[in-house]
């Protein structure tokens, strides 16, 4: 049973079936996945009976997703980039394109494209650059980490070199990311498509809202999974001068 003391990232990370639950009720389940349901329910007047019921349900559900909180954390690490990197560098160009060409042609109906285009481009650049930190400086780390345990040895380290210092980077970025996406999601009225949309208008904002939600399951899994787990691996073999 769920309980409304849990937090909702816990939920999400136990049951991943949940997320689209999270989804739908614009529940803030990776960024702000420390919130307790019970909290979500009051911020968001929410019924606490009729959102556990769904997300109770959601759970028995069959789900062909793989149990990422008992992934090792060298294999999470390449389902992140096999999976979200790659889909963030692969869309990011198209969405770019389809973007320009609403913009250009509705931009003056729908002035609200502009600033949504801004936004994404915005967006683009900062997680272009966000995965790149990632790819070369944090996850060589936790797999270093994961080696050293493997080995059963220790290191030494001063505070300056810990894990920690890139977490709350790459957790500061999340939030950025997270904030930009919550802007873009008021701004389009939640991805909703104008009555006099062509279809390349309606293509950009589905592609755009499936970014929003692939952006939120990996801030998920880095957040609630693989970053909490790296810095206890970095207590088990670390020590700090």
């Amino acid at each position: 049973m769920i309980s409304l003391e849990t937090p909702v990232g816990e939920i999400a990370k136990t049951h991943f079936q949940t997320v689209k639950v999270f989804d739908d009720y614009q529940i803030d389940f990776c960024c702000g996945g420390k919130e307790s349901l019970e909290r979500v329910c009051q911020e968001k007047s929410l019924n606490p009976g009729e959102l556990i019921s769904r997300l109770e349900e959601a759970i028995q559900q069959p789900t062909n997703a793989p149990n990422f909180d008992s992934m090792e954390l060298v294999d999470l690490i390449q389902y992140i980039i096999n999976t979200h990197h790659s889909f963030v560098r692969e869309t990011i160009p198209l969405l770019s394109r389809m973007l320009d060409k609403i913009e250009e042609v509705h931009g003056e109906r729908h002035p609200e494209i502009i600033e949504v285009n801004a936004h994404f481009k915005e967006s683009a650049g900062q997680l272009t650059m966000h995965m790149q930190k990632e790819e070369i400086v944090l996850f060589p780390l936790i797999e270093k980490l994961s080696q050293l345990k493997r080995e059963t040895k220790t290191i030494t380290i001063s505070n300056n070199a810990s894990v920690n210092n890139p977490i709350n980077a790459m957790m500061q970025e999340h939030e950025n990311e997270g904030a930009r996406f919550e802007e873009i999601a008021r701004l389009t009225q939640n991805y909703t498509i104008p009555q006099d949309a062509c279809n390349t208008y309606r293509a950009a904002y589905e592609t755009l809202h499936s970014f929003e939600k692939d952006l939120h399951r990996h801030i998920h899994l880095e957040n609630n999974i693989l970053f909490p787990k790296a810095a206890l691996l970095e207590q088990e073999v670390v020590k700090k001068n």
